[in-house]
């Protein structure tokens, strides 16, 4: 009897871990994407954001934005906050960002919240971008 209970405590707890390690790995997907997509804002990289990170109904609409921000150039960009949940597929990340559009050069600065949805496509799971790209004023 005394096997049985330890045995039924030791499969809980595996099982346990295992989704444990699955929120991590998902959660570590997340921060990827998000580092990705960031620097990619930053070092004028939109056009490949683009192919990567919206899903396909929202991806005519984040072109055109991309193309609206032609004459932008990001300096700088700070994270603020992040909040997922993996269990729901779904992420919020807070980011802060400076640049100028040119011919000016007058640094300003925005907060652009990012919404991620974890998605199956195809039976491979991803995050997709569920916002469009910020607009610069």
């Amino acid at each position: 009897m005394l096997l049985r209970i330890i045995l039924l405590v030791f499969a809980i707890a595996l099982l346990g871990g295992c989704e444990t390690i699955k929120n991590r790995t998902i959660t570590w997907e997340l921060e990827e994407n998000s580092k990705s997509y960031n620097k990619m804002l930053r070092w004028n990289e939109m056009e490949k954001a683009e192919l990567v990170f919206p899903p396909d109904e929202l991806r005519d609409e984040f072109k055109r934005k991309v193309q609206a921000a032609s004459t932008v150039k990001v300096t700088d960009y700070r994270v603020k906050k992040v909040e997922c949940s993996p269990e729901k597929g779904e992420a919020t990340i807070i980011v802060e960002i400076d640049y100028f559009r040119e011919p000016s050069i007058t640094l300003r600065t925005l907060e652009d919240r990012q919404e991620w949805k974890y998605v199956d496509e195809a039976g491979k799971q991803k995050w997709r971008l569920m916002t469009l790209p910020p607009d610069f004023p």
